[in-house]
């Protein structure tokens, strides 16, 4: 029985080694892949995955695909009459046992916990676009029919829950009583989608979308609610910006840049602005790395090395032997797949990062120069007037007077 639906899944699993089962309408699971996962899920769990599916009206050409807040995806289509695929769980990041114990208490039997985080640690890291790929896939081998992309469900869900029915009751009758809502979450996933895709297009048009509703209150505190607002939000798009393909290093290093840049502003007008230009950078990283997606592995390593450490002062040859050749190989290969010499990359992010120091920041010229591994303050200037035309000093009254 579903031998055939069996087999696929079975090989699908041998090349990407991505958890797989085939459950029935009631959520019962018949094949899971490893195997031994089919016995430690908790009843239940995977009925409420079937039953979620039907309620959103998805079918054999429409899978639905699932983003976690904990950093999971797990994706589900229909692959025979009350029969469906359950691909994951899988993330675009690596977790550490101590997070995988916490999500996983929830859905598997306590003695199976330290089985399951086994198992779960040696899954591959899966990006948004692969996940998405590996759906479209697997529904087009169980159809026979292309599945665009486009008829692909997905939500970004919170997976956790109050801890007392009594407090989800007080929260909506307060929420009635307001007449007010949470800003929904269409407006969150629009945010987000244009980010994955580097499209700062569709972000222009997602950010001044205002939506309906409010953002729940975290503090009686004006200044601290727009604080909490800023790192929830600072979260969400750096999670994005993974999942679109930024490496999680790069990503984390500027959430937590503009979290200090965000700490030591004073007005909330300053804070807005501020978001708009952490998820335009975001946004627009996320589409330089899907530009370079075909620069070889050791190139792509080299430009995230500069990236991370863009404030520090590091050489060619530590750069080299981060990246595991020599420098004059490194050279040569930069050269050929970027058309400019790493010196003039590194001099040109560098000023970029300044451009924007001068304009969000009050920093001093020479606090800016040190921060950014120069040797010097007249080099810095030198060095800046050859890139923009105009020196630090002009570049920031003209920016200050608009």
């Amino acid at each position: 029985m579903h031998r055939k639906e069996a087999a696929i899944c079975s090989r699908l699993y041998t090349l990407h080694r991505i958890p797989m089962s085939i459950v029935d309408h009631e959520g019962n699971i018949l094949y899971s892949w490893p195997a031994v996962a089919g016995d430690i899920i908790m009843p239940g769990m995977t009925g409420l995955l079937i039953e979620e599916f039907r309620q959103l009206h998805c079918d054999p050409q429409h899978p639905i695909i699932h983003f976690f807040d904990k950093g999971y995806f797990y994706a589900l289509s229909e692959i025979a009459e009350e029969i469906y695929l359950i691909v994951g769980l899988c993330s675009p990041y690596p977790h550490t046992r101590e997070e995988l114990m916490e999500m996983c208490s929830q859905i598997v039997f306590p003695e199976h916990l330290q089985l399951f985080c086994d198992l779960m640690l040696q899954v591959p890291i899966v990006t948004r676009p692969q996940i998405f790929a590996l759906t479209a896939l697997a529904a087009q081998l169980f159809s026979g029919e292309e599945i665009p992309e486009e008829n692909i469900l997905y939500q970004d869900i919170a997976f956790h829950t109050l801890a007392r029915t009594e407090e989800l009751d007080r929260a909506r009758f307060q929420q009635r009583e307001e007449a007010d809502e949470h800003t929904p979450q269409d407006y969150e996933n629009g945010v987000c989608q244009a980010v994955e895709l580097g499209r700062t297009d569709l972000l222009t048009k997602a950010l001044y979308a205002a939506p309906a509703g409010r953002v729940g209150t975290m503090s009686a505190n004006a200044m601290r609610q727009i604080r909490y607002s800023y790192i929830s939000f600072a979260t969400l798009v750096s999670r994005a910006a993974i999942r679109g393909g930024l490496s999680m290093e790069t990503a984390f290093l500027l959430s937590d840049l503009y979290c200090q840049r965000m700490d030591v502003l004073t007005e909330r007008s300053d804070i807005e602005r501020l978001v708009v230009d952490m998820t335009m950078d975001f946004c627009e990283k996320v589409a330089k790395s899907r530009q370079l997606a075909d620069l070889s592995p050791v190139i792509r390593t080299a430009l995230d090395y500069i990236s991370v450490h863009l404030h520090e002062s590091f050489g060619m040859e530590e750069l080299a032997d981060h990246c595991g050749l020599c420098r004059r190989s490194l050279s040569i290969r930069f050269k050929q797949e970027l058309g400019m010499g790493i010196v003039d990359y590194i001099h040109r992010e560098r000023i970029s990062e300044a451009q924007y120091l001068l304009e969000q920041t009050d920093l001093s010229l020479p606090q800016i120069s040190a921060s950014l591994g120069f040797s010097s303050q007249s080099y810095f200037t030198q060095l800046f007037r050859k890139h923009t035309g105009r020196t630090p000093e002009r570049y920031r009254s003209g920016h200050r007077s608009r």
